[in-house]
């Protein structure tokens, strides 16, 4: 507790002098506009589901079907192709439609996409897998491109810079936030299906280490004596998958990362148009962002 209050003082006192500063480090008042707030928002949102998703899904490839790191990447690929054309498609589609009703399209096509991963069992389903994570690439590379123009867009041109800092420092908080909650939610689940899976001859500090990761179940499972590996395999498989999936979106729904399309309802009525004119507060027209 005290270490929490002082990191609050502290950050007080960090706003307050950035207030204070001709030239901020981060300036506090771009949080003032709107637009700029929902944008961000919704890229660390974003952000944070895609990381925490990516984390469960290179567990099970490797560590429930069994691919190695190499053949991993490949059934990765679909995905990353599914960025790619996201994010191609994304700036073309905004020239008729407006921006928040895109994110919000892309937002509620990624939790579609979670609501497949669901259905990922033990057994090994690559194509639903693989079908799921397309879903979300598609879902989610337009939003990642417009809300970062509209975070840029919607601040002052002399504040241009410090709103793609902002933007940049909100997507690596969200990946790290992602990893770490949705990774701490993953462990906790794990944990409590495998405590009453585990056989009664394995040995107590191979349970032990088994407790701790996925990872030392698998390989406390390859170091125990032919007898024990493979009834204490077995049991290992069907917790990763209850951690992979979080269980059925009817019954843990917001584990599996799926609070991106309720948030699509709220968070992109603060977008403008697309078709506007640029004032100190509101965002220009949006352009194909450079590179993408």
């Amino acid at each position: 507790m005290l270490s929490i209050l002082a990191g609050l003082a502290v950050g007080l006192v960090f706003v307050r002098r950035q207030r204070t500063l001709a030239d901020p480090m981060i300036d506090v008042a771009l949080f003032r506009i709107a637009a700029f707030n929902a944008a961000l928002a919704t890229n660390f949102l974003a952000i944070f589901v895609a990381v925490g998703y990516f984390l469960f899904v290179a567990q099970y490839l490797q560590l429930v079907v069994g691919l190695s790191p190499l053949e991993a990447g490949l059934w990765s690929l679909p995905s990353a192709v599914g960025f790619i054309a996201g994010s191609q498609l994304g700036p073309r589609i905004v020239q008729q439609v407006r921006p928040a009703f895109v994110i919000g399209g892309g937002l509620a096509l990624s939790a579609v996409g979670l609501a497949l991963l669901t259905q990922v069992d033990a057994a090994g389903s690559l194509v639903a897998l693989v079908a799921g994570s397309v879903i979300i690439s598609l879902g989610l590379a337009p939003v990642f491109g417009l809300t970062t123009e509209l975070i840029v867009g919607s601040a002052p041109p002399e504040r241009a810079g410090a709103a793609s800092g902002i933007s940049e420092t909100g997507a690596e908080l969200g990946g790290a936030l992602g990893i770490a909650i949705l990774g701490s939610i993953g462990v906790a689940i794990y944990r409590g299906e495998l405590a009453g899976r585990l056989p009664p001859d394995v040995p107590p500090e191979a349970a032990a280490l088994a407790s701790d990761t996925l990872g030392s179940a698998v390989a406390v499972a390859g170091e125990l004596p032919d007898s024990s590996a493979p009834p204490f395999s077995r049991p290992l498989a069907k917790p990763l998958s209850t951690e992979c999936n979080s269980t059925r979106p009817s019954r843990r729904w917001w584990r599996s990362g799926s609070p991106s399309l309720p948030w699509s309802c709220c968070a992109t009525d603060r977008l403008p148009p697309s078709k506007q004119t640029p004032t100190r507060n509101s965002t220009p027209p949006l352009r194909p962002a450079a590179g993408s």
